[in-house]
């Protein structure tokens, strides 16, 4: 049998393993990611990609050389996409190969993974990461093959099992989270900052339970305006942030802005001009929209460390249903096995690349013996990375009948 030269892989970093503090520098956001699969697939050994980022994860799903360390890949990859140093935070990085990779991506497409429990939203958002990855074509046969299985255990786990029951999601759980304070106050006037689906699920929970006064900002104030009509309130620029905060009692902000949007300076000025103003803020962005560098006497400030808390002591009912839907995963995950052990020795991804590596060496002998180190090691380098380019293309191409097959 011919012996694999590559794994499966994933990397990565989530609310378990560290802190939003931590996780905050090293966010992509959605406008990054088709940037990024480019990036990271285009790095020495890695032959596909799919990056997955969520406001609770950042997770590097990969096909890569058998030889290559993941964590060494995603700390190349950092260093270039966004110049920053992870060597820090290695320690926070989790690494899985193969059958543990697959099986953790099909627990967080079931939600087993997530911060809340049984949450609804993160099955679209890794078919998002994937669709991502395939426009600029970094996922090729194995990605594929593995989010469409991915995408049926998550489809099955709510629809079989206690685990989809009711409505659950991060914004479901921050209204939850708010509650106490909600009833505290005679019909509050709520600030929603943001048009993405947080704040739509938010806005949803909270006219359920009988809140019907909303104002809305956006950076393009046109969409908060077309936004708030559906719902009988007024839109605004973000550039009106100062006064609504003055009229707000709850503020609710899920952005997808790199810097705060409401900063210290910010909250300070709006507390100088109403004295004894109390204001309620839950942060649902990451990176965070509210920048707060010290306690406020009229702020209550809440962010998504606070929503995982009180998930936690409040999802246990949820939580009876995992052995059913790890029962349902084992067996997606069966499924899927069977098939990766019989691709993971075909010639086509693995007795090639020895073969061009050894054309490529006889090749160069004929030409570097007169040239200087210097020069034999820039040749050595361009030539490899031509053989691995190759390679990418022909383990790409050959995924087009497999995507067809994984998307019927």
């Amino acid at each position: 049998m011919i012996s694999c030269t590559w794994q499966l892989a994933v990397c990565g970093i989530n609310h378990k393993s560290a802190s939003l503090d931590e996780r905050e520098p090293l966010q992509l956001g959605r406008e990054d990611m088709a940037h990024a699969n480019a990036t990271l697939c285009d790095l020495s050994g890695v032959r596909e990609s799919v990056v997955v980022a969520t406001c609770n994860r950042i997770e590097f799903y990969m096909v890569t050389d058998r030889d290559q360390k993941p964590l060494d890949i995603i700390a190349t990859f950092y260093r270039e996409f966004k110049n920053a140093d992870i060597s820090a935070m290695q320690s926070n990085f989790y690494v899985y190969n193969n059958r543990e990779a697959a099986d953790h991506l099909f627990r967080v497409s079931s939600s087993i993974d997530s911060m809340v429990v049984g949450e609804n939203q993160i099955l679209g958002q890794v078919k998002d990461a994937y669709s991502s990855a395939c426009a600029v074509k970094s996922a090729g046969k194995v990605m594929h093959r593995l989010f469409h299985q991915a995408f049926r255990a998550g489809k099955q786990v709510r629809s079989d099992t206690e685990l989809g029951q009711g409505a659950c999601s991060v914004s479901t759980a921050a209204i939850e989270m708010l509650k106490p304070k909600l009833q505290a106050i005679d019909h509050p006037l709520i600030l929603m900052i943001g048009l993405n689906q947080m704040i739509t699920l938010a806005v949803s929970r909270l006219k359920r339970r009988g809140y019907d006064r909303f104002m809305f900002a956006n950076r393009t104030e046109q969409l908060a305006v077309e936004f708030a009509s559906e719902h009988n309130a007024e839109g605004y620029g973000l550039d009106e942030l100062p006064a609504l905060l003055s009229q707000a009692d709850i503020v609710i902000s899920c952005t997808g802005s790199p810097l705060p949007i409401i900063t210290d300076d910010v909250i300070d000025e709006m507390l100088a001009h109403n004295p004894g103003k109390h204001l309620i803020i839950a942060d649902l962005a990451v990176p965070r929209d509210v920048e707060i560098k010290e306690d406020h006497a009229g702020i209550d400030y809440y962010n998504l460390d606070d929503v995982k808390a009180h998930a936690e002591n409040s999802q246990s009912s949820r939580e009876d249903a995992i052995p059913d839907a790890e029962g349902l995963i084992e067996r997606k995950l069966e499924q899927f096995m069977y098939w990766f052990d019989h691709v993971r020795h075909e010639p086509i991804y693995n007795g090639l690349t020895e073969t061009f590596e050894q054309i490529r060496r006889d090749e160069l002998k004929r030409v570097i013996e007169n040239l200087s180190p210097e020069s034999r090691d820039t040749i050595d380098r361009a030539t490899r990375r031509i053989v691995e380019r190759i390679m990418q293309i022909k383990f790409r191409a050959a995924a087009a009948p497999d995507k067809e097959k994984a998307e019927k």
